[in-house]
């Protein structure tokens, strides 16, 4: 070999050059990137995040210079952060509203006869599961799934596709939405056609493989616990009896809110690793700590689903594909799974947070120990 500096021939992997001293193995930095074209950074769960600066402006005193950056996350590599770098300068933040949001911005603009009005504001009370998720972040499954669990008859089930429709027709053009997904949406049967259930085999490979495939204990957990995804993801650990083993937590309804759950002895050593030394915070949240989004878990529930080698059927719909099993499907194993379990039927109802008004009378004084005489059971 040759020495870098001067030249001259020199043994092999020679640390340093016998005629002038110099040293050889002087590994080059990498190249920075110039000023303003940003930077990548790795975090904790492996994954990188690009930042940019857009510029810079003062204080609300108007004394202080604060930078103001763009940047995005979730990157499997470092060159795919540095290749969004070229991207971010040139996004515009998308405004975002929240379905609930969109749907009290639209009520007052719709001209319609008061009849029609009740009937979409009726139909809107079965979307409660999303009321909160942004609509951009909302999926055909979320919307089906709202649908499919309605109790209700047919025709309420045509207004929630067509309130859906309507809602992304106003959102649309405010640049809320890019897809209208209500013209996708399908209406089957009457009231109380079932969801797929996960059956009892696909339930025993995922108990199987808890602590082997990632998120696998998430998903056993909801499916012993019966909450919508929903509520699920926003189980809080100050919301959880110690004592008593269980869970207070459910949508903002009627029916479901505030409802008492008992936690399975099947999922009981998932949820103690969970809130030990967690006084509040979500129980089933994202790696770094903070809830988990809708969307990741819906990524995370099919992943766990292909590694355990469940069969997932998928149906290719314009707009994207459609699975069989969805999130919403570990509500409806719960309720399948209680069919099997002598017990009151008003205590049934008390831990599936029925929505109908009328059942909710039945569960309204139902005793931890009843609870747990189904949940044992499971």
């Amino acid at each position: 070999m040759k020495c870098r500096k001067c030249h001259a021939e020199i043994p092999d992997e020679s640390k340093f050059c016998m005629q002038c001293g110099a040293k050889q193995d002087i590994k080059q930095k990498p190249k920075s990137r110039g000023n303003g074209q940003g930077s990548v950074y790795q975090l904790p769960n492996k994954t990188w995040v690009a930042v940019k600066t857009l510029g810079y402006e003062r204080d609300a005193e108007g004394k202080r210079m604060r930078r103001k950056t763009r940047s995005k996350s979730g990157f499997r590599t470092k060159k795919e952060a540095v290749a969004a770098l070229a991207t971010l300068g040139s996004e515009r933040p998308q405004p975002r509203a929240t379905f609930l949001q969109v749907y009290e911005a639209w009520l007052p603009t719709h001209k319609a006869s008061k009849d029609t009005i009740n009937c979409y504001k009726s139909a809107k009370k079965y979307f409660s599961e999303i009321y909160y998720v942004n609509l951009r972040d909302i999926t055909i499954d979320d919307l089906q799934d709202c649908i499919d669990d309605c109790p209700k008859g047919k025709r309420t089930k045509q207004n929630m596709k067509t309130l859906a429709g309507l809602l992304y027709k106003y959102a649309i053009p405010r640049n809320l939405a890019t897809l209208n997904m209500g013209q996708y949406l399908s209406v089957h049967a009457e009231a109380g056609e079932a969801k797929a259930g996960l059956p009892l085999d696909a339930l025993q490979l995922i108990e199987k493989n808890v602590g082997k495939v990632p998120g696998a204990d998430y998903v056993l957990a909801q499916c012993y616990l019966g909450f919508r995804p929903s509520e699920f993801l926003a189980l809080d650990a100050k919301n959880y009896n110690r004592k008593e083993r269980a869970f207070v937590g459910g949508a903002k309804t009627e029916a479901g809110k505030d409802r008492v759950v008992t936690v399975s002895p099947k999922i009981q050593p998932i949820v103690d690793r969970l809130v030990v030394n967690k006084l509040a915070g979500p129980v089933f949240c994202a790696e770094d700590g903070k809830a988990m989004p809708i969307r990741d878990y819906r990524e995370l529930f099919y992943s766990v689903l292909s590694a355990c080698g469940i069969d997932n059927p998928v149906e290719h719909t314009p707009e994207g594909d459609r699975h069989m099993y969805t999130p919403h499907s570990c509500r409806h194993t719960f309720a399948t799974m209680m069919k099997h379990v002598k017990a009151d039927s008003k205590d049934k109802l008390a831990l599936i947070g029925h929505t109908s008004e009328e059942m909710l009378r039945y569960y309204q004084d139902v005793s931890y120990e009843d609870l747990r005489k189904i949940t044992d059971a499971l």
